[in-house]
Order: C-alpha cells, then sequence, then structure tokens
C-alpha cells in the first residue's frame, strides 16, 4: 500500500462493518447441505437486498419470459448458487449507497456497470466453456469495489480526477495523477478488510492488470474481457474513456483470439442489458 493511498484511509469514518446477510452467505458458500428455505430465510430479512434480489431474478439476462414476485420460486428458476453469489454482491455493494443520484460520479451508475460485468463475465464463462459460471457472476459484481468506496467517502476528490482525465490520455492515469492510486488499489485494501474471497481481492486489483496477477488468473482475466466490453459497449462505471485498457495477456490465459473477441461482443447486443434491474 503506497503512502498516498493510507493518508486517504485515514480519514475514511465510521468504515462500515460486512453486512450480516453478506456475512452469513459467505459463511454458506461452501455448504452443499443448505437448504433453499434457510437461503431464502436469511435472505429475505432485508426487505431492500431481497427486492434487487428479486429484481435480478426476474431481469431478462435470465431469459425468463414470465416474472415471479415470489422470491423462492425467483431462487429456483435461476438457480441455488445464481442466488448465493447474487445476493452477497447486492448485500455488499448496497451497503456503500451514498443514497444521491445525478452526479457526474454516481453510485447508481457503479452499481450497474457492476452488475452488467457480473452479467457479461457469466456469459464469457458460458461461451468460452470454463468451469466457473456461479463466481463469474459474483466477482464481476465486485469487481468494482474502489469506485464505491471513493464515491461513498471521497467524491469531491473523484470530481478532480474527471477535471484531469480531460488531460490524461485513460481515466486509470488521471486517478494516479490527482490521487496517487487506482481505484483498483483501495478496492484491494476494501475487500481485504472486509476478509472477502482471494477471488474478489486479486480483481478488485488487478481487472486492468491481468498480466500481473500471481493467482486466479483466469478470474482476473475473464473480468477483465468482462469489464473492456461492458464499458466500451454497454456502460461505463464513470465517463467514457475511450482508451479503455485491453490486456492482451487476459485473451492469451483464456485461449481468445482477437476475431473471437470480436465475436464475443458481437453476441453482447442480443442481450437486453437495458431492463428493469437498470431503471
Amino acid at each position: 500500500m503506497n503512502e498516498s493511498l493510507k493518508d486517504l484511509i485515514k480519514n475514511i469514518k465510521n468504515l462500515p462493518t460486512i453486512p450480516v446477510i453478506a456475512q452469513e452467505v459467505l459463511n454458506l458458500l461452501n455448504d452443499d447441505m443448505l437448504s433453499l428455505e434457510k437461503l431464502e430465510g436469511i435472505v429475505e430479512r432485508d426487505p431492500a437486498i431481497s427486492a434487487k434480489v428479486l429484481s435480478v431474478a426476474n431481469s431478462a439476462f435470465f431469459g425468463f419470459q414470465v416474472t415471479s414476485d415470489a422470491l423462492g420460486s425467483a431462487m429456483m428458476r435461476i438457480g441455488f448458487n445464481n442466488v448465493k453469489n447474487i445476493a452477497l454482491a447486492i448485500s455488499l455493494m448496497t451497503i456503500l449507497d451514498d443514497g444521491k443520484r445525478g452526479k457526474a460520479f454516481d453510485y447508481k451508475k457503479i452499481f450497474n456497470h457492476s452488475v452488467s460485468v457480473g452479467f457479461t463475465a457469466r456469459l464469457l464463462c458460458r461461451n468460452l466453456k470454463l468451469k466457473m459460471n456461479d463466481e463469474c457472476l459474483m466477482i464481476g459484481m465486485l469487481h468494482d469495489l474502489g469506485y464505491l468506496v471513493l464515491n461513498r467517502y471521497f467524491p469531491e476528490k473523484y470530481e478532480e480526477v474527471l477535471f484531469a482525465f480531460k488531460k490524461e490520455e485513460n481515466l486509470l492515469d488521471a486517478e494516479k495523477k490527482v490521487l496517487g492510486f487506482t481505484h483498483a488499489d483501495i478496492g484491494m485494501w476494501f475487500a481485504e478488510e472486509w476478509k472477502l474471497p482471494d477471488m474478489v481481492q486479486d480483481v478488485n486489483l488487478f481487472h486492468h492488470t491481468p498480466s500481473i496477477a500471481k493467482r486466479n488468473e483466469k478470474h482476473v482475466a475473464v473480468i477483465h474481457v468482462a469489464d473492456y466490453l461492458t464499458a466500451k459497449n454497454i456502460l461505463s462505471p464513470v465517463e467514457k474513456d475511450p482508451n479503455y485498457p485491453l490486456d492482451p495477456y487476459a485473451l492469451k490465459i483464456l485461449g481468445v483470439s482477437e476475431n473471437d473477441l470480436k465475436d464475443l461482443e458481437e453476441s453482447l447486443g442480443g442481450i437486453p442489458f437495458d431492463d428493469e434491474i437498470f431503471k
């Protein structure tokens, strides 16, 4: 951790503890004996999170023509593991909501980008036949914790970044110039503070630089490509970056050619990203 990040972190007052629902779901991630009723009981205790889980379950991403207003029914339709991972991600992201809307740097935009990356990653995993479909959704949704922390605690400072972005080649360079670190660094710190799984920590730190990741390389590579495609074609987390970086090493890790990437990019055109979860 560099000195600039250390200094900024000192100014965070009342850092939220990990939500109870998230902690309970984390404890159950490897529980093969978990029942649907028990998971439903955990999620429905928080009406706000329950409503968002239901909204995501009803979204067009899952391809159902008829929606459900019952949490249990929605959980049955999209699958047990999907529900666990969606509930975990949403509970962690929701606690960082600053309640403000309409800013240049905005929670809702970051949230929607994160959900889009999760579903894009899930699509990539399925198309590339990678055996990590379920966790790709979750780690994709949680890859930008750094943006959520910056938006919650240092929005004015990030406005300086957006101003500097007009003169820098890309947004990451603007972050380094103004902050002395990037959103990836503070995202990693936050994931460590909450003792989240190592794949969540690594994806936060290396989702722009998969070539230097030392573990969970495929997970990092998938989220890097998903983040790149989402920011380019669907929704950016902040201002659109014409020089959003693509690390060719990620394609090498996944065994994907540039032509394959173009095909994957075209396949996103048939995915209805503009549905009810973004309203």
